[in-house]
This record gives C-alpha cells, structure tokens and sequence, in this order.
C-alpha cells in the first residue's frame, strides 16, 4: 500500500474514534494490540519542543523475556496529538483512560469497513485483501523507502530488535525506484 493509498483509506473511517484508530497504526507505527492501550499521558513534548512522541508502554516483546510488554516511544505527527487531545476533551476522559476501548476484531472490523469505502470509491479491489497489519507495514515502508528514514530510527520507533525484522516491511524495490536510486549515485 502507497502513502497515497493509505491516506484514502483513512477519509472512509465513520468517526473521528476510528480515524484515531487506524492512524496511530498506519502514522504511529502501532501494532494492533498497543492501540488499545494509548492514554493521553502516554504523549510527551519533545524536549527541544519540535514535536510529540507517543509512549508504548506494553508494546510487543519479541525476546519472550519480559511479562509486561516492551517499552518504546514513537513518533507522533502533530496534528495526530491534537485529534487526542480533542478526542479526549469531547469524551471527557481522565488524562490515564485508554481513548480506544474496543476489541481486536472491532479494530479490525473498522479497517475492513473503511477499505471497503475506499474500494468502493477507487474500483481498486486491493483495498479489499488489507488487514491491520498492513497499515503498520506501510508505516515502515514509507518511512525506510520513500522518506529514506535511517532504518536504525525505524527500528526504534516500531520496536524491532534487528535488521532482520524489519527487513518483511520492506517491499521489492519498483523499476521506478531503482532507476531513482541509480540515478542519484552516478
């Protein structure tokens, strides 16, 4: 899935809950089980104050050594931290409640919902065979291909632990994308 792509995706959610939803997956990096968990205490100013970053405190633990999940903080686009906070004024929740309060298979009944939307509007039937899982995995690729990101800061941010997991993220590079690269060295 292109940025592009995603981004159509996104303008088919029913509410500003379920936009939230799928862009702390596909702007935050979040697996589907940590969007669950996201507070507004969990947002934190940067300390030279450029922007936000989002705390993951029980985020995937892909060694098996830790109960209680993997710490990680990732970055939050600035217009996402003030749909939070709107989100949470509106709702009139404390600063510690979760702001999603739904389900795993809710989470993603809402991508499929909105995927078929965007199907709908586009005629591209790809939307149809999207899972959540893929909006993380467009985080990644956006970030490492088309931003040309360090993959060190990827890896941070998504919580991977080596090159070797991130390298499923990645997809094939284009013609397009190597004539590009190519282009640039000589």
């Amino acid at each position: 899935m292109s940025r592009d792509e995603y981004q159509q995706l996104v303008h088919h959610t029913e509410s500003l809950e379920e936009e939230i939803a799928l862009r702390l997956m596909g702007d935050c990096g979040l697996r589907i089980g940590e969007v669950g968990d996201v507070s507004y205490s969990h947002v934190k100013r940067m300390p030279d104050g450029s922007g936000y970053k989002l705390r993951v405190v029980h985020g995937k633990d892909t060694t098996g050594e830790l109960d209680e999940g993997k710490f990680r903080e990732t970055w939050l686009p600035d217009g996402l931290e003030r749909w939070l906070y709107r989100y949470k004024s509106e709702n009139e929740l404390n600063e510690d409640e979760e702001l999603i309060t739904v389900t795993r298979r809710t989470l993603n009944n809402w991508v499929d919902y909105a995927a078929e939307g965007a199907a709908e509007e586009t005629g591209d039937d790809d939307y149809r065979k999207l899972s959540s899982h893929d909006l993380r995995r467009q985080w990644a690729q956006h970030l490492l291909v088309e931003q040309r990101v360090n993959p060190r800061v990827v890896m941070s941010l998504g919580g991977w632990s080596s090159y070797d997991a991130i390298e499923p993220y990645l997809n094939a590079p284009t013609d397009s994308h190597i004539a590009e690269e190519m282009e640039a060295v000589f």
